[in-house]
Formats: structure tokens, sequence, C-alpha cells
């Protein structure tokens, strides 16, 4: 990847001193620094707090009334894993922080929730149903509100920092039925 994109940069700056570019090339040149510093402000801005609304969420024990939403919905896709109160506390973590487009700390939460998975996985060498589980999930990357995704249209001068949002829901959530039953179909071979 790295002869790539090593190549394809010299590629590139050879076609722009062809066609005489050298005065928009310096520009872009200059001014991508700034651009990636904002864009890495923001973003970093961002995820501070939305991770500290998630710990709050955790440390209020708010998580419990989510549990009113989730517990059955992850009973049905997760089985009887979810009888280990620590599983579920992970597992819940992580779909908040997905549903609110956490990406970094989603990750991590599904980090911890795969670890958790592996101590009650009953073949330790193979993953678990549970744990494909929660790949499929993370994989989609559903999101109810993708605050980064938001925050880097905004930022790059978008007219309409939503259109994509209605596309998104659909691909997401088909994402994960067909994934689930794909994943059911081979368990069941």
């Amino acid at each position: 990847m790295a002869r790539i994109w090593k190549w394809s940069v010299v590629v590139f700056l050879l076609i722009g001193l062809c066609r005489h570019q050298e005065e928009a090339m310096m520009t872009a040149l200059m001014d991508t620094p700034f651009m990636v510093w904002d864009l890495l402000l923001n973003v970093l801005l961002a995820a501070c707090l939305w991770g500290g609304f998630l710990n709050i969420i955790q440390k209020t024990g708010f998580m419990n009334y989510f549990s009113i939403i989730f517990k059955p919905l992850f009973r049905v896709i997760y089985g009887p894993v979810m009888k280990h109160d620590d599983v579920y506390t992970y597992l819940s973590s992580n779909v908040i922080a997905n549903l609110l487009g956490l990406g970094t700390l989603a990750t991590l939460s599904g980090i911890k929730a795969f670890q958790k998975l592996q101590e009650y996985n009953p073949h330790p060498q193979r993953p678990s149903h549970e744990m494909l589980t929660l790949v499929i999930i993370n994989t989609a990357g559903l999101c109810l509100f993708p605050s980064t995704l938001f925050m880097i249209r905004k930022q790059m001068g978008s007219q309409d920092i939503y259109a994509f949002y209605p596309y998104m829901l659909v691909i997401g959530i088909t994402i994960i039925i067909i994934g689930l039953i794909i994943q059911r179909v081979i368990d069941h071979e």
C-alpha cells in the first residue's frame, strides 16, 4: 500500500507539472496542514464531548434505563450469554457509542465486549456465535446520530449535512439483517 501511495503522489505531481498547475499545487500543499489540523481538532473535541456523555451515562446508572430497550433485543440477538451483567454492560455501552456515531469509543467498548465474550466462550480457540454477531453489528456501522460525520460535512462546507442520513440508516439496517441471517444459516449447516 505504501508503494501505491508513493507512486501515485509522484504521478500526480508529474501530471500537475505537465499541466502547468504549479500554483494550485503549492496552494494545496500549503493549505492542507491547516485543514488537517482543523479537522483533527474538531474530531478530537467531538469525541471528548460524546465520550464524556457516554461516561456520564455509565457512571450515573442511566444504562439501567436502556436495559428496558436493549436487554430483550440483546437476548434475541446474542442468546444466553446475556445473563452475565458484565457482558451486557460492555455490549450496551458499545451499542450506545455506535448509535451516537463515536467510532473510536465504540471500538474500545467493542474490544472490551469481545474480551468479555471470550471469557465465556466454550471453545476459546475459535470465536463464538456471540463474538461473530458482535463483529457483524459493529461492521455495519449503524448509528442514529452520526455526530462525527455531521461535523466533518459541516466543516467541509456541505450544503446539506443531513443528505446521506436516510441512506445510511437503510444500508446499516440492511447489512445487519443480511449479516445475521447469513450467520444463522451458516451456523445451522
